[in-house]
């Protein structure tokens, strides 16, 4: 904590004295190449422009907040990118030498992954339109005449146009299954390859002989290429940097520019190694806008008496890489007190919940409610894994001490005027992922879970990084943190007891069979009665 307070008192120190901040890294950002050299990326929400042999960038975007992955029109004079304005996921258009900007999307659409035809007149991106999976559409640039691309169960991700404009690649994604799929001009479409491992951004080389993409497995981001020839071939092409998923720029059929271990990269494609391009953007922080106020207390409402230990099979704590095994979790009221190997407790009671996994209990921080929540919504959002809330109601203060109690549970109730901060230093939580709310995808706070996640998906988020959005990225972004988002010593004995592998399957996290919250245990059928109850 005082780490924390010294690190804030640090940065506003300097942006005062000299109200400027070099930058010349970036976390997870994408680059393009126009035909004249210059480059676009994403930094810090915005859009910045490099000149072709990099050196210091110029800021082509103002005040913006997710602005991802630009694409230069093949004339040179406009990007394409996506970002989330008023709540919704859009693509726009920006002419690079006015600043003007034009959105290509719907009201009611959720649209990401913005790609040019070659001819300059259209943009191709993947909608979620229809609200049941993501689709490839295409929009004619002049006339605002859209079509469907594709119709596939599940989502359709990530098109790319090869350099004749004649064939088409994309990541289809379903249960669980990642597929390459390939359509040439006038045939049904190929499955090129199929892997549980998460794809992502294919590339056609200039000549069409290949095809690029990402592959991320547990532990690691390789880049992987299809040569196109008969039988086709799949092989590795590098693993040996940090590499950020988004599509490589292809300048020739040998020379490839991409980013990875927060640099740009430069490579031959039959070199071993890469060289960075260097870069440098400078940010001017509004000084107005830090948010001063004292950091908010976490109440501790209506904690248990007396003690006991919880095992499973396995813990995943919300920080660690990975599962740990065998581990007993000592609770005292409504928080943990330890976390040791598997023992015998003679005085305490144990309670072995046997082949399931535990995970730090869900955060909702932004939360879309209904207007008339009632005390009975506390143990149906519990039943969703959902322990902590952040949303305005008048009724909050009342239901926050009334979900803490052991009749009608439910989660942790945070007032979003108290706990959303406009400014926050996140100095210790995972920076590649994102925290997605129920009002993003515009659905009640706990029925969200499945698209917020699925979201995640498509951003490329690893399971660890999606529960990290939804654990200490959520808790950090209101102040909430370190009580809330893991499980650790001192935490809030919050948290969820799922069927099956959540690491390996994301969505298993969904199967949940029990939840701890404040410290006692409640089966799903046991939330269920009470919320009957209630009612």
């Amino acid at each position: 904590m005082y780490l924390r307070s010294l690190i804030y008192l640090i940065l506003i120190f300097c942006m005062s004295v000299n109200a400027q901040v070099p930058i010349s890294q970036g976390t997870n950002f994408s680059v393009d190449v126009a035909k004249d050299g210059r480059l676009a990326i994403d930094l810090r929400g915005n859009i910045w422009i490099v000149p072709s042999n990099g050196g210091k960038s110029w800021q082509l975007t103002q005040n913006l907040k997710s602005a991802k992955r630009p694409r230069w029109s093949p004339n040179n004079k406009q990007l394409a990118y996506s970002d989330v304005i008023d709540g919704r996921q859009g693509i726009w258009l920006i002419e690079v030498d006015t600043g003007q900007t034009k959105s290509l999307s719907l009201n009611f659409q959720m649209d990401i992954y913005p790609t040019w035809h070659p001819d300059a007149q259209r943009v191709l991106y993947s909608s979620d339109t229809n609200d049941d999976g993501y689709d490839l559409w295409e929009i004619d640039i002049s006339s605002g005449l859209r079509w469907q691309v594709s119709n596939l169960p599940g989502d359709e991700i990530e098109g790319a146009w090869s350099h004749d404009g004649r064939d088409l690649i994309y990541v289809h994604h379903q249960d669980g299954q990642w597929s390459l799929m390939l359509r040439r001009h006038a045939q049904p479409d190929e499955t090129l390859l199929s892997t549980k491992n998460k794809i992502a951004a294919p590339t056609w080389r200039p000549d069409g002989s290949l095809i690029t993409f990402f592959e991320t497995n547990a532990t690691s981001t390789s880049i992987k290429m299809v040569i196109l020839s008969q039988p086709r071939l799949v092989r590795m092409y590098a693993s040996n940097e940090q590499f950020f998923a988004s599509p490589i720029k292809w300048l020739d059929r040998q020379r490839m520019i991409y980013t990875a271990d927060g640099q740009i990269k430069q490579r031959l494609f039959n070199s071993r190694s890469s060289n960075p391009l260097y870069f440098q953007t400078t940010i001017y922080p509004d000084i107005n806008k830090i948010d001063q106020r004292e950091r908010p207390k976490l109440q501790w409402f209506d904690e248990p008496r007396g003690q006991l230990v919880i095992r499973a099979a396995r813990l995943f704590d919300g920080i660690t890489p990975g599962y740990q095994y065998k581990k007993d979790i000592l609770i005292s009221g409504g928080r943990i007190t330890a976390i040791e190997e598997y023992k015998n407790w003679p005085t305490l009671i144990v309670i072995d919940m046997g082949d399931l996994t535990i995970l730090p209990g869900l955060i909702d921080a932004d939360a879309l409610l209904p207007e008339k929540l009632s005390s009975s919504d506390g143990p149906d959002l519990l039943t969703m894994g959902i322990t902590t809330i952040v949303g305005s109601h008048p009724d909050h203060n009342q239901l926050s001490k009334l979900w803490a109690g052991k009749e009608i549970p439910g989660p942790r109730f945070l007032n979003a005027e108290k706990w959303q901060m406009l400014l926050t230093l996140k100095s210790e939580i995972d920076v590649t992922a994102a925290v997605i709310t129920s009002k993003e995808v515009e659905l009640l706070s706990g029925k969200a879970l499945a698209k917020q996640i699925r979201a995640m998906q498509i951003a490329g988020l690893t399971p660890e990084q999606t529960f990290r959005g939804m654990g200490i990225n959520a808790a950090a972004a209101v102040q909430a943190d370190p009580y809330l988002g893991r499980i650790a010593t001192g935490t809030a004995a919050d948290f969820i007891f799922v069927d099956g592998d959540p690491l390996a399957d994301v969505m298993n996290v969904l199967n949940v069979l029990a939840v701890l919250r404040n410290g006692r245990l409640y089966s799903i059928s046991g939330l269920n009665d009470r919320a009957k109850n209630v009612e």
